[in-house]
């Protein structure tokens, strides 16, 4: 068979055994986002930096207002307009020729300043037509936006990571009573041979009061193994939100200790946010740079304006043109002031980038060391399991006493419990790890 034949199915065949890591808690994780009110918060920040960016992108169309001004005026300045002086003479000399009476004396107009009973409506449209501070601020809106999708994706990462290490915790506690139960099965099996003892005359009833005060030991530790799994539980319900899932479905078949050979790493979210700050800080320089270009506007009114309510319509076209041509130099200093803080910014993302790699060896050290402690507790567990054995079947001989029945016991579940303890707590470092490498996919 052709090798290009076989492609198609190695493909397949290295997919299917290709799991993204933290794959098993993408149920819980996304519970966990879903129903996060801080997480809900910043979704309308979001939709708010959106809506400013289409307010910027608004500033490009024209604006349309409708205005109107009335005024009633009396008294203040006026201007004497001698309008019969200079056209009686006249009227008098036609009034003569045509022997007429047609044209009628004028009196003198006194004509205010302050306009009576004056009225002004109008239309009024304005569109900027070259602006270079509107492209800024539209990129600036844009980045916004891109900044805060940053941010909730930082804190989404953050809370898996918690829903995560809630989850260790919670089985963790439930395991502990598991293993306090197996404990306190031995002390039942334990007190039960020793009460056959004792009706034989084997055994002194000393042995028998000795084992049920370590029965109530027992369960005073596993009354706070429960309080522990119970509090565990509360604060990994109160991460996971309102929900409808019981305690059995939402546990996970994990293996008994996570992978440490998973290479998948992806890029921190607050590198990516210090890269956004600098283009932001980038903005603020050209803006700067764009000083001595002009700013060109038009304005059109259209409306009516006249005394007494007439109708007397008008149109009027303006264009307005700014041009920046000294300011003190006050533009070059915020220049200045930008380009600093975008080296500032520059700084601040090497001085992450070396701490964020420095914390992905850290917790990926961590991890291969809690994954190799752990795996030493099984041949712990194994030897003391066959020495509670020995020992049992010494203490039913008669051969052995009950310190050292009650004694191989604590040390079957001291290990026990060590062994849950390092087997989350290795689960516990894998998520620091997946964290840190920032390998969990965020949408």
């Amino acid at each position: 068979m052709n090798i290009r034949n076989l492609l198609p199915i190695i493909l397949v065949f290295l997919l299917d055994g290709t799991q993204l890591p933290g794959q098993d808690f993408k149920d819980l994780v996304a519970m966990c986002w879903a129903n996060n009110q801080q997480l809900k918060s910043q979704d309308f920040q979001l939709k708010q930096a959106e809506a400013a960016l289409q307010e910027a992108r608004g500033l490009y169309l024209p604006n349309l207002s409708f205005g109107t001004q009335y005024t009633l005026a009396a008294g203040g300045r006026a201007i004497d307009f001698p309008v019969g002086d200079l056209l009686n003479p006249v009227y008098s000399t036609l009034n003569q020729i045509t022997g007429s009476q047609q044209f009628p004396s004028l009196e003198n107009q006194s004509i205010q300043f302050l306009p009576n009973n004056f009225y002004d409506a109008r239309f009024r449209v304005q569109q900027v037509l070259f602006n270079p501070d509107l492209a800024i601020n539209r990129e600036l809106k844009s980045a916004q936006i891109d900044l805060k999708q940053l941010e909730i994706k930082a804190y989404k990462r953050e809370l898996s990571k918690e829903v995560m290490n809630a989850y260790f915790q919670w089985q963790q506690a439930e395991q502990a009573i598991s293993i306090f139960q197996e404990a306190d099965t031995l002390l039942v099996e334990a007190a039960r041979t020793t009460q056959s003892m004792l009706r034989n005359g084997i055994a002194l009833p000393s042995a028998l009061s000795r084992i049920e005060s370590e029965q109530a030991s027992l369960k005073a530790q596993q009354i706070d193994a429960a309080t522990n799994a119970e509090n565990a539980w509360i604060y990994l319900n109160y991460l996971l939100g309102p929900h409808e899932a019981t305690r059995n479905a939402i546990v996970l078949d994990l293996p008994e200790l996570p992978d440490s050979t998973s290479t998948a790493s992806g890029s921190r979210e607050e590198l990516a946010q210090l890269d956004q700050a600098i283009s932001m800080q980038q903005l603020a320089f050209d803006k700067e740079d764009r000083f001595y270009q002009p700013r060109l506007g038009a304005q059109l009114d259209l409306g009516s304006q006249a005394f007494d309510f007439n109708w007397a319509p008008y149109a009027l076209l303006g264009i307005s043109l700014t041009w920046n041509i000294y300011d003190g130099k006050q533009h070059k200093y915020r220049q200045e002031q930008a380009r600093a803080a975008i080296d500032a910014r520059v700084q601040q993302k090497a001085f992450a980038t070396d701490q964020i790699d420095l914390q992905k060896k850290v917790a990926g050290n961590n991890l291969r060391s809690s994954i190799l402690q752990a795996k030493t507790f099984q041949p712990r567990i194994r030897a003391t399991e066959k020495a509670y054995r020995e020992v049992y079947r010494k203490y039913q001989e008669g051969s052995a006493n009950y310190l050292e029945l009650l004694d191989a016991r604590t040390q079957i579940t001291q290990a026990r419990i060590a062994n849950s303890l390092a087997r989350f707590q290795a689960w516990s470092k894998w998520a620091d790890y997946i964290y840190a490498s920032a390998s969990f996919p965020i949408d």
